[in-house]
């Protein structure tokens, strides 16, 4: 399925790469820049609004990992 919201101009990677029936799986994430950083000039790191969004991603990254019938290499802890 598939939502047009006048935005979304990408997915060439899930597209074209991700192959669900030969357990190819591919994922796009789309983050405002508020998430992690200063939305104005200089574009600064946010170590405080990162934060949460790290924990969130690791979580995220270590349940599609765990997920993964066959993980090709070592889960991390």
């Amino acid at each position: 399925s598939a939502v047009l919201d006048g935005r979304f101009t990408g997915g060439y990677i899930t597209r074209h790469f991700g192959r669900p029936d030969r357990n190819i799986h591919a994922l796009q994430l789309e983050m405002a820049e508020i998430a992690y950083m200063d939305e104005a000039p200089p574009y600064a790191w946010d170590e405080a609004c990162a934060t949460p969004l790290k924990r969130v991603l690791q979580d995220v990254i270590h349940t599609l990992l765990s997920w993964s019938p066959e993980p090709s290499f070592p889960l991390p802890p």
